[in-house]
């Protein structure tokens, strides 16, 4: 009786704490529109929302990346990669008010450049405001056919469509944001980054849950592994022929991140969210341990949250600051997210793990 008592408490604690954090850190950043630091603000947000609809599309993603392998391994884990649906309407919702409050942020708002209507404000986010609506329509679709131990016909669809959605939200949102800059691989670090920090989400996910099986642990620590290193490789393609071709037009990218004082951050990343891995879950042991994997994968969501401002701010900002303005925002998604994703989880029970079409 206790233990489901204390399962109907939280059930009751945990959305109230999020709501209060949602409430709390939306009120707080609404102060900052008015104030001369809007612009600020509102790049806060465009971070916030590149890296949680990241995580959210990128859990339904994975469900059909496990299943279009014909892997049986997840198991009831694979429940967790199902409840990223139910980011779907904030994360349009947050695109929409983007679009709204862009004369305040987006630097090509009222202005014309080489992209010509390319970068037209209307233009830009109209398409991935469909582009995002579709994703979502598309993933409706397969969590339908999923929950009935179906959707094998479309698990390899959704998996193309969630690469071409997110390579031109990397296109339009991260490179757009300095229209002089150009690089043919940001789509597809964009894409591949947003499963890096995804798959880390799962394994947190199921570490918090005490009777997964050190097994799954392990494998989904293998996959953390493998995309730390695919993840480093895309930002090794990118970067390194920048620096020793000295483009002319793409080392504009990397003149503020490799300087002070935004080097160091840059640091902080490659040792942390690109190579750490490489070290940390290099033992069956560290990937099987519920204490190990979980604090590390805490240790990448940070991490990849720090690589998603460490994208948009060093374009507007001479040097790093973090404040109250970041934190808030920053609150207000975790809350917004925690409470969405958890109805999703109640919601949309798995209810078959396998099976054919």
């Amino acid at each position: 009786m206790s233990i489901v008592r204390r399962k109907e408490n939280d059930r009751i604690v945990f959305p109230l704490l999020a709501g209060l954090l949602f409430a709390g850190g939306l009120v707080v950043w609404l102060l900052f529109l008015g104030g001369h630091e809007a612009d600020r603000a509102w790049r806060a947000f465009l971070v916030n929302f590149l890296f949680f609809t990241s995580l959210a599309g990128g859990l339904v993603t994975w469900s059909a990346i496990v299943l279009a392998s014909n892997g049986r391994w997840p198991g009831a884990l694979e429940r967790f990669t199902l409840m990223g649906m139910g980011f779907a309407v904030p994360s349009l919702l947050a695109l929409l008010a983007l679009w709204v409050g862009s004369s305040a942020w987006a630097p090509w708002y009222g202005k014309t450049f080489h992209q010509g209507v390319w970068l037209d404000t209307s233009v830009l986010f109209g398409r991935n405001l469909i582009a995002l609506l579709f994703f979502w329509w598309f993933a409706l679709c397969y969590t339908v056919r999923r929950r009935r131990g179906e959707g094998h016909r479309l698990a390899g669809w959704l998996v193309f469509v969630y690469c071409v959605v997110w390579s031109f939200l990397g296109f339009d949102l991260v490179m757009a944001l300095d229209p002089h800059w150009y690089s043919s691989l940001a789509g597809g670090y964009f894409f591949i980054s947003g499963l890096y920090i995804a798959v880390a989400c799962w394994a947190l996910m199921a570490c918090l849950r005490p009777e997964t099986d050190p097994q799954r642990r392990h494998d989904l620590g293998k996959l953390v592994f493998a995309f730390s290193i695919l993840t480093t490789y895309m930002f090794y393609a990118q970067l390194m022929p920048i620096w020793y071709e000295n483009l002319p037009h793409e080392v504009l990218f990397l003149l503020p991140r490799m300087n002070y004082p935004w080097k160091w951050v840059s640091w902080v990343l490659v040792g942390l969210v690109f190579l750490g891995p490489l070290v940390l879950l290099l033992t069956i042991r560290a990937k099987r341990s519920r204490l190990y994997l979980g604090s590390l994968a805490s240790l990448l969501l940070l991490g990849m949250w720090t690589e998603r401002w460490w994208l948009v701010m060093p374009t507007f900002m001479p040097g790093p600051r973090f404040g109250l303005i970041e934190v808030s925002i920053t609150a207000a998604f975790l809350g917004l997210a925690v409470l969405s994703l958890g109805w999703a989880y109640r919601r949309w029970p798995l209810q078959v793990s396998g099976g054919d079409e």
